[in-house]
C-alpha cells in the first residue's frame, strides 16, 4: 500500500510520522478487514528482509493512527534490539512506544491527549487493557452501549450466547461466573456486554 492510499485511514496531518516513522525501512503495510482477535499486528518477514505491519480497516482515524504507532513501535524494537532476548511487550517496546506517543501527541483531539499522554507513561500489551484507551479512541460503540464496568455487581449479563454474573474488580477486569458452567472468569471492563 503506498501513502496516497494510507491517508484517507489517518488524522490529518499524521503521515508526517508515518513518513519519518518508516524511512529507511522496507515495509509492507496492509490494512485488513475486521478481525476480533487483534487490531493489528507486527511481523519481521525474514524471507525477503522486510517488515509487514497489518492495521483493521474499520477504525476511526485516531484509533488507526495510535494502533498503527503501537506496530511500529515493534518494528523500530526488533531493529534496535537482538529480538530473541526481549520480550514482545518488555520494557524496550514500552520506552519506544511511549516516545512515539509523546512525539506525536499533537495529530489526538484535545479531549483525548490526557489518555494518550497517560498511556505513554505507562504502555499496554494490550489496548483493552487501558480502560480509557478502550473506550474512548479504540471504541467506536453506539452511546447506547454497555460496558462491564457500568454494571452493578451481581448483574446478570450476556457476551454473545454465554450468560454470566458479575461479582468482584480484580485491577481491570472483573470476575464474572458463567451461569451454565459456574466456571470463574476475568472479564476485561471495557468488555460490551448485554444487559439481562
Amino acid at each position: 500500500m503506498n501513502l496516497e492510499q494510507l491517508i484517507s485511514y489517518l488524522p490529518q496531518n499524521a503521515d508526517f510520522f508515518v513518513k519519518k516513522w518508516l524511512e529507511n525501512h522496507f515495509i509492507t503495510l496492509i490494512v485488513t478487514k475486521r478481525r476480533q482477535s487483534k487490531l493489528g499486528d507486527y511481523r519481521k518477514l525474514l524471507a525477503n528482509n522486510r517488515h509487514q505491519i497489518t492495521v483493521n480497516g474499520d477504525l476511526n482515524p485516531y484509533a488507526f493512527f495510535f494502533v498503527f504507532t503501537h506496530e511500529v513501535a515493534h518494528l523500530k524494537t526488533f531493529v534496535q534490539y537482538d529480538a530473541k532476548k526481549i520480550n514482545p511487550h518488555g520494557k524496550e517496546w514500552k520506552t519506544i512506544f511511549g516516545q512515539l506517543l509523546i512525539e506525536s501527541i499533537h495529530i489526538y483531539p484535545d479531549q483525548l491527549k490526557p489518555y494518550i499522554l497517560h498511556h505513554a507513561k505507562h504502555p499496554k500489551a494490550s489496548l483493552g487493557a487501558d480502560v480509557n484507551v478502550s473506550k474512548y479512541i479504540i471504541d467506536d460503540k453506539p452511546s447506547s452501549q454497555i460496558y462491564l464496568e457500568d454494571l452493578d455487581d451481581g448483574t446478570v449479563f450476556s457476551i454473545g450466547k454465554r450468560v454470566f454474573q458479575k461479582e468482584s474488580k480484580r485491577k481491570l477486569r472483573y470476575l464474572c461466573v458463567e451461569l451454565k458452567t459456574n466456571k470463574k472468569y476475568l472479564i476485561n471492563a471495557t468488555a460490551t456486554v448485554n444487559k439481562l
